[in-house]
């Protein structure tokens, strides 16, 4: 027994005013249309069945539409974050393409659209949302949207295909893509936005690459060989965090810095999260000690330079 979900998508523009579109640039984008809702769904539901994506109907008049229906299988349902005990795959299904932006107007298409092709500073997680940010010398803008859709911005397979999906609007004559449902279009991408969905082929994607001045960092692990990195604590999580800062590696060949349990260094500490095609990943480099310090002794001050 399936659930499925009815939406339509078209490419619209000068060059499809005779209801045609060249099958090279279809076929492409029509598969990586169900490759994306395949990869959401790997996403969001890891253990729930498989989508299919099948066409409905006839090629629609005035551009060029095609009318989908998204089955999932009623079987083995999950009990799911994002929609809630009891999920039905009607409900993830809907999760599914609401969290692309494919219903809706917001969604993964949404974020990339408010991007507009910029780096966020920072990706985080606070409750039940997902925050970009995007600092500069005297602003900061941000977005939320659901932890959904967070992830789904975090898996570059997502991303990828949902690139290949926007790829006919750099074709010239072509000028739009819009999706919705019941005759009602509810998401629409520009050919001026579609820059914006690219994804490189391979590597990760740097989304963000910030530092944090006089961070306090306490030592938990310190590694005296070329290469290896040191294990921090900064009081919320422990993490591996590489030290370029040449002169207090001079300092250590020299013996002028010697280390006890629980000592502390203020740094400037740089974050540097990409997406790779596993999700996000985060990486940490000190640029600069600011200060070492023995084992930290509470009600004393810390002061750095």
């Amino acid at each position: 027994m399936n659930s499925s979900i009815h939406f339509s998508i078209k490419y619209d523009g000068p060059a499809l005013s005779s209801h045609q579109m060249d099958v090279r640039e279809l076929a492409p984008a029509l598969i990586a249309l169900s490759s994306l809702l395949e990869e959401a769904n790997r996403a969001l539901f890891p253990e729930a069945a498989e989508v299919r994506v099948n066409v409905s109907g006839t090629f629609k008049g005035g551009s060029f539409g095609v009318d989908f229906v998204a089955l999932q299988s009623i079987k083995d349902q999950i009990v799911s974050i994002f929609s809630g005990p009891g999920a039905t795959a009607a409900a993830n299904l809907f999760a599914i393409l609401s969290g692309i932006g494919l219903l809706g107007t917001g969604g993964l298409i949404g974020v990339v659209k408010w991007l507009r092709g910029r780096k966020p500073s920072t990706i985080r997680i606070d409750g039940d949302k997902t925050i970009f940010e995007i600092r500069s010398d005297e602003t900061v803008e941000t977005f939320e949207v659901d932890l959904a859709t967070g992830r789904l911005y975090q898996s570059r397979v997502v991303r990828q295909s949902l690139a290949h999906v926007v790829k006919p609007l750099e074709t010239e004559g072509i000028d739009l893509f819009a999706c919705g449902r019941e005759g009602v279009t509810e998401s629409v991408i520009t050919a001026g936005e579609a820059e914006f969905f690219a994804v490189a082929a391979s590597g990760a994607d740097v989304v963000s690459d910030t530092t944090s001045e006089g961070t306090l960092l306490q030592i938990e692990s310190a590694v005296f060989k070329d290469g290896n990195k040191w294990r921090f604590n900064d009081g919320m999580a422990s993490f591996f965090a590489e030290i370029v800062d040449e002169s207090f590696r001079a300092r250590i060949e020299s013996g002028d810095e010697r280390f006890g349990k629980g000592d502390v260094l203020i740094v400037d500490l740089r974050r540097i999260q990409s997406i790779t095609d596993n999700g996000l990943k985060s990486e940490y480099v000190i640029d600069r000690v600011r200060e070492h310090k023995a084992k930290l002794q509470m009600g004393l001050p810390l002061s750095s330079d």
